[in-house]
């Protein structure tokens, strides 16, 4: 009974792309063969079994994708503001990453040879374009790149920012470097960030989410009010990996901007500020039948001198909407759009005081992008352009039956 795994997916791989294994089996011509996968999530739950006959020229491997036994181990539940995170800065995965392992087996003459051999790995919520996953390699992510496609953000002091990163089972990240700029580029405050999860035994450390937003690091690490107020960027970097780097907003702000976080393909939270005025919109939906009144001559009521209504409204809903502008784009935040616009996750941040919340408060409000197609433009070609888009609350209110 000799199972041969070939071919198995990086230890760290995105949930939502193939997770192709390659096996075979020297026991093929037994009677009735068949191979037998067994799929376990991370804490021991077996997901599935399956079976695969082997291949017409038995000798040769088969190739099989459990990616859809696995999906629903991985959840964006960590998109966080940053004033929720209390005093931490590094928190752990919560549902960006989970364990899995997978059992072969053999089954002939109606008799189970079960976990011949077996691979253990981790699956990340990711999705990574076709063409990008033909190159995807965990050795560039590992304790090294966050997950983002865009190195370089825009954002303002007071913002949330979140950004996350694997982090290997084999050897933990101390700490991330904080770096704080001024405009002319020389160094104000550098120091590290300590990294309180480098146990290598527990899945969730498998994935890090730093709150980075410059009012939250201020709160926390203590620079001073001097460098506060000289800042124009800062950066942030695991040990020997690749800067994250953050330029703050000196523009004047003309209006309250609304800012949107994204779920991105590798798994992390993107965000953008659209900074011109929005408008807000609703879309209504009434359903009515006829009644007929009191006084079927005049349907008027002399007592309370009032008419009847006699279209009755059975079903009114409205759903909210909000057009968003932003400001004049650069050709990397133009395709950094491109990633929102098919997100399958936004959040808008508001302050909660405007659904009668406390004050001093934001929430965040999951809301769909409705633009259907987008063109990424660029300023060699396009000039100077902005982006107008609807957003629309994923919530539908109901109102009064009458």
């Amino acid at each position: 009974m000799a199972i041969t795994v070939i071919e198995t997916p990086d230890k760290f791989t995105p949930a939502f792309n193939p997770v192709v294994f390659s096996i075979s089996s020297d026991n093929y011509a037994q009677p009735d063969f068949k191979f037998v996968v067994d799929v376990y999530s991370g804490t021991g739950q077996l997901l599935v079994t399956l079976k695969y006959q082997p291949q017409v020229a038995g000798n040769e491997p088969i190739d099989f994708d459990i990616s859809r036994n696995l999906h629903e181990l991985v959840a964006a539940n960590y998109c966080k503001l940053n004033e929720v995170a209390g005093a931490d800065i590094v928190v752990t995965g919560a549902g960006a990453i989970s364990g899995y392992s997978v059992q072969f087996g053999e089954q002939y003459n109606n008799v189970v040879h079960a976990n011949l051999t077996s691979y253990s790995g981790y699956i990340f919520n990711a999705a990574m374009n076709n063409k990008r996953f033909a190159f995807y390699s965990q050795a560039t992510y590992l304790n090294k790149q966050f997950l983002t496609r865009f190195p370089r953000q825009v954002v303002r002091k007071r913002d949330s920012v979140i950004l996350s990163i694997l982090q290997s089972d084999a050897a933990a990240m101390a700490n991330f470097g904080l770096t704080i700029y001024n405009m002319a580029g020389t160094i104000l405050y550098s120091d590290n960030i300590n990294n309180p999860y480098t146990s290598l035994a527990n899945t969730s450390n498998r994935a890090l989410h730093l709150h980075a937003g410059f009012d939250h690091l201020y709160s926390i690490v203590g620079f001073s009010t001097a460098i506060y107020n000289a800042a124009a960027y800062y950066t942030i970097t695991p040990p020997g990996g690749n800067t994250m780097r953050l330029d703050l907003y000196s523009q004047c702000e003309r209006f309250p901007g609304v800012r949107l976080y994204f779920l991105n393909e590798l798994g992390g939270f993107d965000s953008f500020n659209f900074m011109l005025a929005s408008r807000p919109e609703q879309t209504n939906e009434k359903k009515t039948y006829q009644r007929q009144a009191a006084n079927r001559r005049t349907a008027y009521d002399a007592t309370n001198r009032r008419f009847e209504a006699t279209v009755r409204n059975y079903s009114t809903s409205y759903t909210e909407k909000l057009k968003v502008i932003s400001d004049y784009l650069t050709d990397t935040e133009s395709e950094l759009l491109e990633g929102l616009m098919y997100s399958p996750l936004v959040y808008q941040e508001v302050a909660a005081s405007e659904y009668g919340g406390p004050a001093g408060q934001n929430i965040l409000i999951p809301v769909d992008m409705k633009m259907q197609d987008y063109t990424r433009k660029q300023t060699r070609v396009d000039k100077m352009f902005n982006l107008e888009a609807d957003i629309e609350l994923t919530y539908t209110n109901y109102m009064q039956s009458i």
